[in-house]
């Protein structure tokens, strides 16, 4: 009786999915399906363009003749302990060097036996860089044998021009070419003493009571003997082809992805993380540090600045008593002393000259003694100490023949000392006489 092939679709239902097969030809065979997708017909052709399908979860067939599906008898323990237990448990079962081997673990239920699915890593390096080179990165690749219809005591075998799967549970099954199908059949019901066949197909003690036989195509069919009482044959007709059969019966929870270990995208991620967290936190501290550094020296030097305009308040209120407005002193300093340099309407005598032509006076004074000096307004105050009264003529004589206005405000006598208080203006500059 025909196949009943039913277009389903995953409990995912807001994404869509892109079915690919690969095999050792150039060409692919793919299918979309989705909510979005109603056409349930694969394709076959170059791999599509990533580009048109980026809402899809990508899942990966692989030819189930290019994987093995075997049994490992280790104890129960870490998934990282498991994966370098089990090459070591499963290398009598194998021709290559386990060295040169995949192995992707499936899911297990207490002491039982672990599914494992077997790969050569050449072919998976070569599977994956024919994707990434069509832009292409898959959630899935899965051996095509887990793929198949699944059902209790039920073996399936699917059969095509290609050759034939068989599914024998969950996590078991393995490929055959049609010439050796029956054979094979045989012997795994027979109990033949073949640990890698036994192994395969976990046959242990409960073997088929259903072996479901799906054609799919013409060259497909073939006569099955009788297998033996208790073990039902049953023969299907079915119009899908083997991608659309795939994708409908695919199953992740009853599947073993082998995109594990140095092939899982995570990983990468994680092993990329932990190469260059060390870095990338010295980074972040460096970049703290450097942040706090900048806070600080922003903060110091906003307090120098207000340090700085209080002095140049201060100064200014020195240099002009008279000033109220304490705005902009800058601009307000540079032009009083503008004012002061002479750029005023008339021309001033400046600090520095006036007390240059006193100064000359005083420094030949030996018994004359500067107390203060103040220059305000053009006018230069000086108090002195000297021994006596003629001290204090004399210097007041030779100012004057300077040409300087000289203003007595005080003299007083105290004991032995005369202290005196001077104002002096500019006036005409003489030549100097010499005045004794």
């Amino acid at each position: 009786m025909p196949c009943r092939f039913e277009h389903k679709l995953r409990q995912l239902s807001t994404m869509n999915e892109l079915f690919i097969r690969l095999d050792d030809k150039p060409e692919v065979t793919w299918l979309r399906q989705g909510e979005v997708s109603g056409d349930t017909a694969s394709r076959t052709g170059p791999l599509p363009d990533p580009s048109g399908h980026a809402d899809c979860h990508v899942i990966v067939f692989v030819p189930g003749s290019d994987v093995v599906l075997l049994m490992a008898d280790v104890p129960p323990m870490t998934r990282q302990r498991m994966s370098t237990a089990v090459p070591f448990a499963l290398e009598d079962h194998l021709i290559a060097d386990v060295d040169l081997l995949h192995f992707a673990l499936g899911r297990r239920s207490g002491s039982e036996p672990l599914p494992v699915a077997v790969v050569a890593d050449g072919l998976m390096s070569a599977w994956l860089s024919r994707l990434e080179e069509a832009g292409i990165y898959p959630e899935f690749l899965i051996p095509e044998t887990l793929a198949l219809p699944l059902a209790p005591d039920t073996w399936t075998v699917f059969m095509d021009a290609d050759g034939a799967l068989i599914r024998s549970g969950a996590l078991s099954g393995l490929a055959v070419d049609l010439p050796n199908l029956a054979i094979m059949l045989r012997s795994a019901l027979d109990n033949a003493p073949d640990s890698a066949l036994d192994s395969a197909l976990d046959t242990g003690d409960n073997p088929p009571k259903r072996i479901r036989l799906l054609h799919c195509g013409e060259g497909a069919a073939m006569d099955i003997p009788p297998l033996g009482p208790g073990c039902e044959v049953t023969e299907e007709v079915c119009r899908a082809d083997r991608l659309q059969l795939l994708a409908a019966h695919f199953d992740e929870q009853r599947a073993i992805n082998l995109l594990q270990g140095k092939y899982n995208r995570e990983t990468d991620v994680r092993q990329t993380w932990r190469a260059w967290r060390v870095p990338f936190a010295l980074v972040v501290i460096w970049f703290a540090i450097w942040v706090a550094g900048a806070l600080f020296d922003v903060a110091r030097l906003s307090e120098r600045s207000r340090i700085l305009g209080e002095e140049m308040e201060a100064v200014y209120r020195q240099v002009f008593p008279e000033a109220r407005n304490m705005t902009n002193l800058r601009v307000r300093m540079k032009r009083g002393l503008d004012a002061l340099r002479g750029t005023g309407a008339r021309e001033t005598v400046g600090f520095l000259e006036l007390l240059g032509r006193v100064g000359v006076h005083l420094q030949d004074a030996r018994n004359i003694r500067l107390v203060s000096l103040d220059f305000r307004s053009e006018r230069l105050e000086l108090r002195m100490e000297m021994d006596d009264l003629q001290a204090f003529d004399g210097i007041k004589a030779r100012l004057v023949g300077e040409g300087l206005v000289v203003e007595v405000l005080s003299v007083t006598s105290r004991e032995s000392t005369v202290m005196a208080h001077l104002r002096i203006t500019p006036g005409e500059a003489s030549p100097r006489a010499g005045v004794a």
